[in-house]
């Protein structure tokens, strides 16, 4: 089977915008997760409390059998902070 200059000419073209709309999205991607990282640097309301004060009140909390609204977005908001604390949303490079 042989190809012509024409039908090569379309085979390369079709590759080259496979290649250049993967590249786009990767770094689209890229983008995405350094305009989330890039905003982590503060924990808010819990920035003068220690991991382990975060830790006592999550785990006061956390022991109640029922807990309300507020205090289940509480919990979350202290899990935030704690990893925010540790490091966990640093920007990676």
């Amino acid at each position: 089977m042989k190809i012509t200059k024409a039908q090569l000419k379309q085979i390369i073209k079709e590759e080259l915008e496979t290649v250049l709309s993967e590249e786009a999205e990767e770094e689209l991607e890229e983008k995405k997760d350094e305009k989330f990282l890039q905003d982590v640097e503060s924990t808010g309301e819990w920035t003068d409390y220690t991991i382990a004060q975060l830790q006592k009140k999550k785990d006061t909390l956390m022991k109640k059998e029922k807990r309300t609204a507020d205090e289940v977005t509480t919990v979350r908001q202290l899990n935030f902070a704690i990893n925010a604390k540790q490091g966990d949303y640093k920007k990676k490079d």
